[in-house]
Formats: C-alpha cells, sequence, structure tokens
C-alpha cells in the first residue's frame, strides 16, 4: 500500500472533527476539557489528542526535511536583517546625540532671541508712550499760553488742540498720574475754544465780517470739524427761514388785534370789518420774511465767499473745497433751493388749511410776485460777488445765481391754481 502524502495527511488532520475545534479563534482550554469531562470520553479524547499529536510531529518533521534549504535560506537571511537592524540602531542613536546637540545650540539662543524681541517691543511702546506724555506736557503748557492771547491765539490753539488729538489717538492714556491734570484741561480747552470759535463765526456772519469768518473757519479747519461746523450753520439757516416762512402764514397770529397779538385765547377770524387789518398784517410779515430770507442768503453768501478765499496756511488747501469733497453743490446754491422748496411747500399748506389767506393772495397775487422779484433782484448782487471771489480763486464753481423758470414755476406756479 502506497503511503499518504505530507499534504494529504495534514489535509485530513485538518478536516476531522476531532481537531476542529483547536482551529477556531476563540478556542478555549478550559470549556474543551469541561465537555470532555461531562460526556465522559476523556480516555478516548486522550488517545485522539496524542494520535493527532503524533500526526503533527510527523507533519513538522516531513516539512522541515523537504523545505530544510529554504528554512536553512531563511534562518540566514534573519541573521543578517538583525545585522543591519543593529546598524540601523546604532547609527539612528547616532542621529538622535547629533539631533540633542543641535537643540542645544539653537534652543539656548532662539529663547534669548524671543526675550530680547519681547524687550525691545515693550521698550519701543514705552518710549513711544514717553514721547507721547513729553509732547503733551509741552503743548499743554503751550496751550495755556494760547488761550492766555484770547481770539488772536485762538487759531493756533485749535492747532495744539488738533495734534494733542493725534497724541491721544491710539493709545490709553488713562491712570497715567504725570498727565492726568493736563488731560482735564485739555478737553476743557477744546470746548472753550469750540465755543469761542461758535461766538466768533456767529458774530462774524451777523455783520458779515472776513477776517472775523474766517479766523474762526481756520479754528474749525485746525479741529478738523469744519464740514460738519458747515452744515450745522447752514442747517440753522435752514430751520430759521422755515420758522420765519410758519410764522408769517400763521392764521392765529394774523386774526388777532394788534393790542393782543401773542397773548393766549381764542383766534379771531377776520370778519368784513377787519379784513383789511388782517390783509395789512399778512403783507407786513410777508414783507419781513422776505427781508429775513435776504439776510439769510446774504450771511450764507458771505460764508461761502470766505470759504472760496480762504486757504490753510500750512497746507494751502482751499477750504470750498473741503466743503465740496464728493462732488456735491455748492452751500449757496443748496440753501438757495431749500429755500424755494420750504416756501412753495408752505405757501400751499396754508392757502390749503385758510380760505382767507387763499382770497388774500388772490386779489394781491401781483403784490407777492412783486416780493418775490425784489427779493430776487437784491439776491442778485450775491451772485455776481461769488461768481467774482469763484473765478479769481480758480475754484471753477458755477454757482450764479439765475432766475430761470423752473425756480418761479416752483414758487407760485403750483398755487397758482388756487388763486384762479
Amino acid at each position: 500500500m502506497m503511503e499518504a502524502s505530507p499534504e494529504s495527511t495534514a489535509s485530513s488532520l485538518l478536516k476531522s472533527e476531532c481537531y476542529t475545534d483547536f482551529l477556531k479563534e476563540d478556542f478555549d482550554v478550559k470549556t474543551y476539557t469541561a465537555q470532555a469531562i461531562h460526556h465522559a470520553v476523556i480516555a478516548e479524547q486522550l488517545a485522539k489528542l496524542a494520535e493527532g499529536i503524533s500526526q503533527l510531529d510527523k507533519e513538522l518533521h516531513s516539512q522541515v526535511v523537504a523545505r530544510h534549504e529554504d528554512l536553512l535560506a531563511q534562518a540566514t537571511g534573519f541573521e543578517s536583517l538583525e545585522g543591519v537592524l543593529q546598524m540601523m540602531q546604532t547609527r539612528i542613536a547616532a542621529l538622535q546625540s547629533a539631533v540633542d546637540r543641535i537643540r542645544t545650540k539653537i534652543v539656548d539662543p532662539y529663547n534669548k532671541i524671543v526675550t530680547r524681541t519681547a524687550q525691545l517691543a515693550r521698550l519701543q511702546v514705552a518710549c513711544d508712550l514717553l514721547r507721547r506724555i513729553i509732547r503733551i506736557l509741552y503743548l499743554s503748557k503751550r496751550l495755556q499760553g494760547q488761550l492766555q492771547g484770547g481770539s488772536r491765539e485762538i487759531t493756533k490753539a485749535a492747532q495744539s488742540l488738533n495734534e494733542l488729538d493725534y497724541l491721544s489717538q491710539g493709545v490709553d492714556l488713562s491712570g497715567i498720574d504725570v498727565i492726568e491734570n493736563d488731560l482735564l484741561f485739555i478737553s476743557r480747552a477744546r470746548l472753550e475754544v469750540e465755543n469761542q470759535a461758535k461766538r466768533l463765526l456767529e458774530q462774524g456772519m451777523e455783520i458779515q465780517n472776513p477776517s472775523q469768518v474766517g479766523t474762526a473757519l481756520q479754528v474749525f479747519y485746525n479741529l478738523g470739524n469744519l464740514r460738519e461746523t458747515i452744515r450745522s450753520v447752514v442747517d440753522g439757516y435752514r430751520t430759521s427761514v422755515q420758522e420765519n416762512v410758519v410764522n408769517a402764514l400763521d392764521i392765529k397770529v394774523l386774526t388777532q388785534p394788534a393790542s393782543t397779538r401773542g397773548a393766549p385765547g381764542r383766534a379771531i377770524m377776520p370778519t368784513p370789518g377787519n379784513t383789511a387789518a388782517f390783509r395789512a398784517a399778512l403783507w407786513t410779515n410777508l414783507e419781513k420774511l422776505m427781508d429775513q430770507i435776504c439776510a439769510a442768503c446774504g450771511q450764507v453768501q458771505h460764508l461761502q465767499k470766505v470759504l472760496t478765499k480762504k486757504r490753510d496756511p500750512v497746507s494751502h488747501v482751499c477750504f470750498i473745497d473741503e466743503i465740496i469733497k464728493d462732488g456735491q453743490p455748492d452751500i449757496l446754491h443748496t440753501f438757495w433751493s431749500s429755500v424755494t422748496q420750504t416756501l412753495s411747500e408752505e405757501l400751499q399748506k396754508a392757502t390749503a388749511a385758510s380760505t382767507f389767506l387763499k382770497q388774500a393772495l388772490e386779489g394781491e397775487y401781483p403784490k407777492l410776485l412783486r416780493l418775490y422779484n425784489e427779493l430776487w433782484k437784491r439776491l442778485q448782487q450775491y451772485s455776481a460777488s461769488i461768481q467774482g471771489a469763484l473765478v479769481s480763486s480758480g475754484a471753477g464753481l458755477d454757482v450764479e445765481l439765475h432766475l430761470s423758470e423752473h425756480d418761479t414755476e416752483d414758487l407760485f406756479t403750483r398755487t397758482k391754481p388756487d388763486y384762479e
């Protein structure tokens, strides 16, 4: 009978039911032993295990005999690999030692550089703060002397305040005892300079003194709020004109007797006996209103004239260029447009609210038109003076006031159907 090959022996051994449990990954010796004892086949199981061990020994022996050359080659390769691994470990250790030496040479200088850099940054911050403090102390002392000089030194005081504002930007100066009192003084000084400049501007505008207006504008320019100030001033005149228009057309005031006008009480409606007094009061108010509008336009014109001629002595920037940046229209044109719009709106409101006022304006519409035309003639002088100032300054702004059909229609034509 022919002897079975090692492969068939191993295959039959693996397929045997007695040995399949040993091939499982979750094989447990205690569980297997407990089952064998429970079934009371210990002797039989021992015999099978002994037979299996014998077969495995034979199989291992046959495998070693059949592949002994490959096994020897593998063993030799393992020895070579161990040598290579040992050499690599030696080189890795040498590399680690070199890295440690380099780290020792780099880390300490790096830490020193980081420390010195932080010190340098802090020194720079401290030096910058000290320079600011020294400059603030100097400017504060100079500002005290400038404030004592009154209006003659107010522009220089504003320039000092502007520089002080620049020094205070981007840095926290609170808690520094040496300049605490100076900061309080600077805050009060700014309010004082602004109030003086506002009073100077108001006085100059009222009497149309270009020197006072120019000085006040220079102060606001140095303070950095020229545009805001001009906008506020023009808005104030616009509001004043609107209030004057409303008061001039106030039916309650117009219908009160002259002796009781302004006193509290019920308004008296016009009667055939006092219609003449009502109309006289109306036209008196309208004439006064035209004078007020002319005065307001004259003051705004004077303001723009000074803005057109005035230049900063340091930067040589014309003040009017600061006001009309970004293509904004000139202030006189804007102001006059608002005046005409206010007149148009308030006239329509007043005539719609009172038939007596409507009838008065209907009956004497030519007088109203004459008042407006007279106002316009008075405003022509401002147009000529502004145009000449702009041409001489080279600003190239077209602010000539001309009586166009649109302007006249804006004021009267939209209300005229009510009178017809």
